[in-house]
């Protein structure tokens, strides 16, 4: 949904207040030098979000529906104002979040993500990996597959279906599907989401 753009405004301004209220107790308490805080969204943004420069918005596949912010503070361990454009998924900061309170994976059922705070903490790239996604709402099913900067995106609905190939690197707003123009990759990425959707059933 979507908001008036004074209410979008209004609760932006407050989420800014108590998100520095928070922060500001974490240096009274003292306790800010060892407490990992994390920001982020879970999807991208609504129709009030707009202009971003991304295409579409939550409940798609395209960016404007998954690629999302993420601020992590962890003095001592993170470098402070450093911007990194390598891609993440969310379900990453699990396995993070585990290592820096001591814990690990129950046995046979590991981490879906990687530790990805460990990479950023000792300076180095993250290893490159396909990501997948997969979103359903009734007949609609969106599915996207990630190979560096070149990614594939499926909308099925019903008997309609769509299909686009964008380079990030020089397409961050998905204008230019470039299906037609490399037909090899396309059929590559889509054996890769093929053979992804058998091992990771949907469960809805």
């Amino acid at each position: 949904g979507s908001s008036a753009p004074k209410v979008y405004a209004a609760m932006i301004e407050r989420l800014d207040q108590v998100t520095g209220h928070l922060l500001a107790a974490l240096d009274e308490l003292r306790l800010a030098g060892n407490t990992m805080v994390i920001f982020m969204s879970d999807n991208g943004g609504t129709g009030s979000a707009r202009p971003s420069g991304l295409r579409e918005q939550k409940g798609t596949t395209f960016e404007g529906g998954i690629r999302v912010p993420c601020i992590v503070r962890w003095p001592g361990v993170l470098p402070a104002g450093v911007t990194v454009t390598h891609p993440a998924m969310t379900f990453d900061l699990t396995a993070s979040i585990a290592r820096a309170a001591g814990a690990a994976a129950p046995a046979g059922q590991p981490f879906d993500g990687i530790d990805i705070l460990r990479s950023l903490a000792r300076g180095e790239t993250p290893p490159e990996r396909t990501l997948f996604w997969r979103g359903r709402r009734g007949e609609r099913i969106w599915r996207s597959v990630r190979e560096g900067a070149l990614k594939l995106v499926i909308r099925a609905d019903g008997n309609r279906r769509e299909e686009y190939l964008f380079d990030l690197n020089t397409d961050t707003a998905e204008k230019n599907n470039l299906l037609a123009n490399r037909p090899a990759d396309a059929a590559r990425l889509r054996e890769k989401l093929a053979a992804w959707e058998v091992r990771v059933q949907p469960n809805r």
